[in-house]
């Protein structure tokens, strides 16, 4: 069914989109919800994983000389890391919004294993920026390199103010068009309080202004809307002996994808506050085992009194054991429990399970391949709300999940990765979806200047509970697309990107909602100076469906002012 989201919301939406070739260089996983989702655990201990091991070295960094403090790396580099490091990232940083569809994007393209994930945006591509950073920086030239303090702080603030005309903000065949202005701040701070105990926040704030059409909006009223990156954290690391501890608080303030059942009206979106407390400790028994826990209480409230259903509370415990005697190779076991409870009972409550094993293995120097499986089992409560109230799902999920991940640098020019994966998570319109899905994204450098990449995308999702004669009660799903972005530095200050999109959506017993999708991307970035840039973008949708009065089409022009103090 074609997505009617109430406008885009655009905050630095022309440069929105991660490079896919991150996901190129790094073995991800797909991603799904968040706590019940095991790809989404595994990716959560990696990520934790590596800040532990940047404690241990910004432990030992030293500030003398000339260096400029990293937040990227979180560590004082010397001016030749920079350097370097500076060109790796310019690789990874290209404005591929138009790649990366998601409910802020305006691609149609979104995820149905993802749906009920309130941490982040529903995109079919892997999230390649760490589950302690907000998904979007408004910084692609400096790379989050800063080298501001304020007494003790280390500071960085970056600015993105954007102004955007919208063609159809309803992207419906009615079109209504509107000017939007966004306004974005990011910051990433840290005090060290000791040698082994930092207390950071890296968080994306902003505003969004409708001038014609507030009434629009996902969620308030338009006139001044506020976002909060999902990523956006405020934590607290601790070493206590050979134990690495990081207490932290993850909150987000976003539009969420409704593919769900409220008055028939089965896609649209609507407003989330998501805040995530958690405690997670990493103890690295001996040379060759580890154990990492991870204990996070989700408390999530839907915005607009037509969406309290939504409202909900999850308390996950997670763990990971992980055996690795040469440093090359890794065997572990991972898994847990999460406790579902929904504030209304329209939506049921849920004890879920899920454990395995995974091994990760370098092939050669230029090759990693990861496995992991294992099972799941989602105990549901017996609904109390029946239809047309609200789905009456009575199903019980016992079954399998498997990831597989293949990784490969072809030479200094070319990169790719290849995701397969079957996996379940909870669902808005039914009890949960089980979905199979694969992901495959090239990067290459095709001369001085150029760098192209080519990504594509599967998935087949069925919902718990399919009810023909009920529009609103889920259907089963399959989507592919392919996504092509080029960029090119005509100069040192200058850049040019160019971007296509093609994604179909074949919903199965629903006739007439079936779509195709064309989108089109046009960047222009220029450094005035090195800490100012300005952006120029154009983004062209065509979404044809086979009800030819739900055919749309539109066009949004951006320009953009990026700051970095």
């Amino acid at each position: 069914m074609l997505i009617k989201h109430s406008r885009p919301i655009s905050i630095g939406a022309c440069l929105l989109g991660t490079a896919i070739a991150i996901a190129c260089l790094m073995p991800q996983e797909a991603k799904a919800q968040f706590g019940i989702s095991p790809s989404q655990t595994s990716n959560f201990f990696n990520d934790f994983r590596n800040r532990t091991s940047q404690m241990k070295k910004t432990a030992q960094a030293a500030r003398s000389g000339d260096v400029v403090y990293d937040y990227e790396k979180g560590a004082y580099v010397s001016q030749e890391d920079q350097e370097g490091f500076q060109g790796l990232q310019q690789l990874l940083r290209s404005d591929r919004e138009i790649s990366q569809p998601s409910v802020r994007s305006g691609s149609s393209a979104f995820a149905a294993r993802s749906v009920g994930d309130y941490t982040t945006y529903s995109g079919q591509y892997n999230q390649a920026l760490s589950y302690f950073a907000p998904t979007y920086t408004s910084d692609p030239f400096m790379s989050g390199k800063r080298n501001m303090k304020l007494g003790p702080v280390n500071v960085g603030l970056g600015l993105y103010q954007g102004f955007e005309y919208n063609s159809n903000i309803r992207r419906s065949a009615i079109p209504i068009s509107d000017v939007i202005s966004s306004t974005l701040l990011n910051v990433s701070a840290n005090y060290r309080l000791t040698q082994n105990n930092v207390l950071s926040i890296t968080a994306g704030l902003g505003v969004d202004h409708s001038f014609s059409h507030p009434e629009l909006a996902a969620y308030g009223n338009g006139n001044y809307l506020m976002n909060i990156l999902p990523g956006s954290t405020l934590a607290f690391d601790i070493k206590a002996g050979p134990v690495y501890i990081t207490i932290y608080d993850r909150f987000s303030l976003r539009p969420a994808t409704n593919n769900a059942f409220v008055g028939g009206a089965s896609n649209s979106s609507f407003g989330v506050f998501s805040n995530d407390f958690g405690i997670a400790a990493n103890w690295q028994i001996n040379s060759a085992w580890a154990l990492a826990v991870n204990l996070t209480n989700n408390d999530s409230k839907a915005l607009g009194s037509n969406n309290q259903q939504f409202n909900r509370t999850m308390n996950s415990l997670h763990a990971s054991l992980t055996y690795s005697p040469a440093a090359t190779w890794v065997l572990g076991t991972e898994g847990g429990i999460s406790l579902l409870s929904y504030e209304q009972p329209t939506l049921n409550d849920a004890t879920m399970f899920n454990w395995g094993a995974f091994v990760s293995v370098p092939l050669g120097k230029s090759t990693v391949f990861k496995l992991s499986g294992g099972l799941q089992s989602f105990d549901f409560k017996t609904p109390t709300v029946l239809p047309p109230t609200g789905p009456g799902d009575t199903s019980d999920l016992s079954g399998y999940y498997y990831n597989l991940s293949i990784t490969n640098q072809l030479n200094a020019r070319f990169s790719h990765t290849l995701s397969v994966g079957h996996e379940s998570s909870i669902n808005l319109a039914s009890n949960y979806v089980t979905s199979d899905f694969v992901n495959y994204g090239l990067s290459m450098i095709a001369w001085k200047g150029g760098r192209f990449s080519i990504s594509g995308y599967y998935e087949y999702s069925k919902p718990s509970l399919i009810d023909p004669t009920f529009a609103g009660t889920g259907h089963n799903l399959t989507q592919f697309g392919v996504d092509f972005y080029y960029t090119h530095q005509i100069t040192s200050k200058l850049r040019l990107g160019s971007g296509y999109h093609f994604g179909r959506a074949d919903y199965f017993e629903l006739i007439g909602s079936d779509s195709d999708q064309h989108g089109f991307s046009l960047d222009l970035n220029y450094a005035v100076s090195a800490k100012a840039g300005v952006n120029i973008g154009y983004r062209h949708f065509i979404t044809d469906t086979k009800q030819a009065s739900a055919d749309s089409t539109q066009n949004r022009f951006i320009m953009g002012l990026n700051y970095n103090f």
